[in-house]
């Protein structure tokens, strides 16, 4: 006799692959996303590694603020002499930067402030990116764990339907081996999805000092270019690496031109006045250092050398930098259109499938083979959708970091505005 062609477990398990496929292909509401970034620049403000990041800033900033201060200070003498007549004297001497060594130094104080800047913005990306990627693999762990979660109930509830219809003579013992086997292949994918998901917590706690996030990722479809975000490689221009070198040339140059001024010496001037016994007596001082011995001209050869192997580096990394931020582009495109394709080829068929193939094993036209086959083939693009779409987040991130935009793509997601004009 046959069974029921819809069974009262059938729904349980269709609610729970609709809640998995959501994770997938529903939106969450603008206000989830608005709120959802807020949240991250909030946490990530708190996290030990920003305090850090912006600790080194202040401590760059002072140093480079170093470099704009007198590098003379004046002297103050006081003499006394107790001899025939008594001496007593007060004198003032000043070291006078004639040779613009104070100027040079603030020049090059200068660029080292741009330096620790972009340093610091860098640092704060790189952050932003350990911490969105922590959280794109949570959520895909999670997604696959549900995923084998609901296949092992699936198949447990099909290995109890398979008895009863075996004692009922409806159905072989073949059937019902082939239920064990696809169950028990089934723990060892349960196991590494949740040893995976366990892999993925604890990365998310060292990272971000979360358990579990407050919120849920933003929509795949936001993971894309608008009027925000620039898809052009040519924004290599831009990138942090590429900036920094840029600096360090300018920051070579200026140590060139302040250990030109250093092989100049630097008069000193003071003047005395005071009393020798009964007598009023006054006297100006001149000194002058001569660069016999240490001319600095091995410094100032060391500081050409510097800059010159900072300008070849440049060269190199603008040609290495360029290929990398193309790359970043292109793996990025590449990635969102295979997920875009298992989106329209598969996502939407994912939910009724298993139904169907229930349905269709209960009405006699596919052998119990056929149906865990069939229930397999979906397990198996179920999960390939999370992959995609947890590859084609990453390539996003990897993206905005090489071009420098990340910024600007979750201050949009916090503002709650989508742009127009940007391509996919």
């Amino acid at each position: 006799m046959m069974m029921p062609i819809l069974s009262a477990w059938a729904r349980p398990l269709r609610a729970m692959g609709v809640a998995c496929l959501a994770v997938l292909l529903v939106a969450p509401a603008a206000a989830d996303t608005r709120t959802w970034a807020r949240w991250v620049n909030r946490e990530m403000a708190e996290l030990p590694a920003s305090r850090a990041i912006e600790a080194r800033l202040q401590r760059d900033r002072a140093e480079a603020r170093a470099q704009s201060q007198p590098l003379y200070n004046p002297e103050l003498n006081i003499g006394y002499e107790n001899s025939a007549e008594t001496t007593r004297t007060v004198g003032l001497g000043q070291t006078l930067d004639w040779s613009g060594k104070g100027r040079s130094s603030a020049r090059l104080g200068d660029v080292q402030a741009q330096l620790a800047e972009v340093r610091a913005e860098k640092a704060r990306a790189r952050l932003a990116v350990d911490v969105l990627s922590a959280l794109a693999a949570y959520d895909a762990a999670q997604a696959r764990l549900q995923g084998v979660r609901e296949q092992e109930q699936r198949l447990s509830d099909l290995l109890a339907l398979v008895r009863k219809r075996e004692r009922a003579g409806d159905l072989g013992r073949m059937s019902a081996q082939l239920s064990y086997l696809a169950l028990g292949r089934t723990q060892q994918a349960l196991a590494d999805a949740e040893s995976e998901a366990t892999a993925a917590e604890t990365r998310l706690r060292a990272v971000f000092n979360q358990n579990v996030p407050d919120y849920p990722l933003p929509d795949a479809g936001l993971w894309e270019a608008d009027g925000s975000v620039v898809m052009d490689a040519g924004r290599a221009k831009d990138s942090y690496d590429l900036r920094l070198a840029r600096l360090q040339v300018m920051a070579a140059e200026r140590q060139v031109e302040l250990a030109g001024k250093q092989r100049r010496t630097d008069p000193t001037l003071g003047v005395t006045v005071g009393r020798e016994g009964e007598d009023n007596l006054w006297g100006l001082d001149f000194s002058l250092p001569l660069p016999l011995f240490n001319t600095g001209k091995a410094e100032y050869q060391a500081a050409l050398a510097d800059g010159d192997a900072q300008q070849a580096l440049l060269d190199q990394q603008q040609r290495a930098l360029s290929a990398e931020v193309e790359g970043a582009l292109i793996d990025y495109r590449q990635r969102r259109a295979r997920w875009l394709s298992w989106r329209e080829l598969s996502g939407t068929r994912l939910a009724d499938s298993a139904d169907l193939l229930q349905r269709t094993w209960q009405l006699g036209e596919i052998t119990t083979q056929d149906y865990l086959q069939g229930l397999n083939q979906r397990q198996d693009a179920l999960l390939a959708g999370i992959a995609l779409r947890e590859s084609m987040q990453k390539a996003w991130l990897e993206w905005l970091y090489q071009s420098a935009q990340l910024d600007s793509w979750i201050e949009m997601l916090a503002a709650g505005n989508r742009g127009q004009g940007g391509q996919s």
